[in-house]
């Protein structure tokens, strides 16, 4: 049967794709809750759902089109289900995220997005980690993703840790993502100390060759007996390759000078 009770192929095809494809996923994350779109995902997990074409829904999206559609439903039910205190809508949310999760590009916010879940599960009395339990046992390729998720100390969990936070607009609360924390993370990781700094090596030959170099403009030899001058140069600096050249020329002049002093008249 159909979804709206007459004869009809209960099996996923790719016209019911539709609504995963098309316009840009930031426009559709940024739209009133619920559109259009929304109700027809509603309608393909559940026929999904109803049918166990959840597996085959699996193979058919894709990261960076089917995937992203997912993520950003997923994060729309949860404020769709905070408001109207709907267990369904959250339970779908769960399920679009854990689908988005196993196919996404392995970004954090992969999983990020899973903490809005969590947060309106709580909100609407519902017991998050039972939650998603249940989708882990209707989408068993996503149980280890789940269940890593529950286990995640609750600090790991929060909304604003993950990069989201809860805001209202004329509809009522709504899922946002907040990327200052992530950013400030960002900023610390990469703008920080080089890595090369905490190597013990490189480190010791930095130093040394600090002190070699402090070492050649104080006329001193270098510390820990290590010589870091390039190739060709002595103590004082010098290339020892022109200094050679210009006492070999001048050894030879000096020869020229004294035959010609014994070959003179007297």
């Amino acid at each position: 049967m159909s979804d709206n009770g007459t004869p009809g192929s209960q099996r996923l095809e790719l016209a019911d794709l539709v609504c995963l494809t098309g316009g840009r996923t930031r426009r559709y994350a940024t739209r009133p809750i619920p559109d259009e779109r929304d109700i027809a995902i509603v309608a393909l997990l559940r026929k999904a759902g109803r049918t166990g074409g959840l597996g085959q829904l699996l193979e058919l999206i894709r990261p960076d089109v089917e995937a992203e559609t997912l993520r950003t439903f997923a994060v729309r039910m949860a404020s769709c289900a905070l408001r109207r205190t709907d267990p369904e809508l959250l339970r779908l949310g769960v399920c679009a995220m854990a689908l988005a999760a196993l196919r996404g590009t392995a970004r954090r916010d992969d999983a990020a997005a899973f903490a809005p879940l969590w947060h309106a599960a709580g909100q609407v009395g519902l017991d998050p980690a039972a939650e998603f339990a249940t989708t882990a046992s209707a989408v068993p390729a996503a149980a280890p993703l789940l269940a890593g998720w529950s286990a995640r100390p609750a600090s790991q969990r929060e909304l604003r840790m993950m990069g989201f936070h809860l805001s209202t607009d004329v509809d009522g609360p709504r899922y946002t993502e907040d990327w200052t924390l992530l950013a400030a993370d960002f900023d610390r990781e990469f703008t920080g100390p080089s890595l090369l700094d905490q190597l013990h090596l490189p480190r010791r030959w930095r130093n040394a060759r600090a002190a070699g170099r402090a070492a050649r403009c104080l006329g001193h030899p270098p510390r820990n007996g290590l010589d870091v001058r390039p190739p060709n140069t002595d103590p004082t600096g010098t290339d020892s390759t022109s200094t050679d050249s210009t006492s070999t020329e001048r050894a030879g002049t000096d020869h020229t000078d004294g035959a010609t002093d014994g070959d003179g008249p007297t």
